[in-house]
């Protein structure tokens, strides 16, 4: 992948990211009560929030951790649970978007602690 390339989100590349960057869970942490694991994932996501009329709006947070099927977020605002958004994770050697649905959005001391799922088109 060059740097200059956007990618879908989607399982396939989502695989490739956590490969591509070496990224392991610790041999003591499962999966827990959800289906897939969950790996640490530092890096900044940019989101693009719709607003009351629909205009998304480019918002900045801090990616925590990665799975196939989500990202776990930490953002300086809240944002409501259901509520659709583009999302776009950079790494050096390309940059992947999506849409994500936030699940939860919880309060922490670091900001709020926001899961969201990737939605595919797949």
């Amino acid at each position: 992948m060059e740097t200059t390339e956007i990618y879908p989100l989607n399982r396939q590349t989502v695989a490739e990211l956590l490969v591509g960057n070496e990224v392991h869970a610790p041999d003591d942490e499962g999966a827990g009560r959800r289906n897939v694991r969950r790996w640490p994932f530092p890096g900044t996501v940019q989101l693009w929030v719709p607003d009351e009329d629909g205009i998304e709006q480019l918002q900045l947070a801090t990616c925590v951790n990665l799975s196939l099927d989500g990202v776990g977020l930490i953002h300086d605002d809240a944002l409501p649970e259901g509520i659709e958004l583009t999302i776009a994770i950079h790494q050096p050697e390309a940059s992947f978007q999506g849409r994500a649905a936030i699940r939860h959005c919880t309060w922490t001391s670091k900001g709020y602690f926001i899961g969201a799922q990737f939605l595919f088109d797949d």
